[in-house]
């Protein structure tokens, strides 16, 4: 479980990135969104301690996410970082 949390603050954390380096207005609600999400699945995660009780919001965020719905670096980063939690939680992309 430490490593999906670990994972998880990685993704947190690009996604904090992305919104303080974002000059596109349109992309700021999409990573507000993500970052929500995410603060969804730390709850669900500390009150259940398993893993499987995210998979439903994990396959909707695989919907929502895309590869890239931010530009630059910031979106490869988040990108990269959202592969290797979801695949570390066991959803294949």
């Amino acid at each position: 479980m430490v490593e999906i949390f670990n994972k998880l603050t990685d993704y947190t954390l690009a996604l904090r990135e992305g919104l303080e380096f974002t000059n596109e207005a349109s992309e700021r609600p999409l990573i507000t969104g993500r970052l929500a999400a995410a603060a969804e699945m730390y709850a669900i995660l500390h009150k259940s301690g398993d893993v499987t009780s995210i998979h439903d919001l994990v396959h909707s965020e695989i919907r929502a996410h895309g590869w890239s719905f931010v530009a630059g670096q910031a979106g490869k980063d988040i990108a990269t970082k959202w592969v290797v939690f979801a695949n570390a939680v066991g959803i294949e992309q």
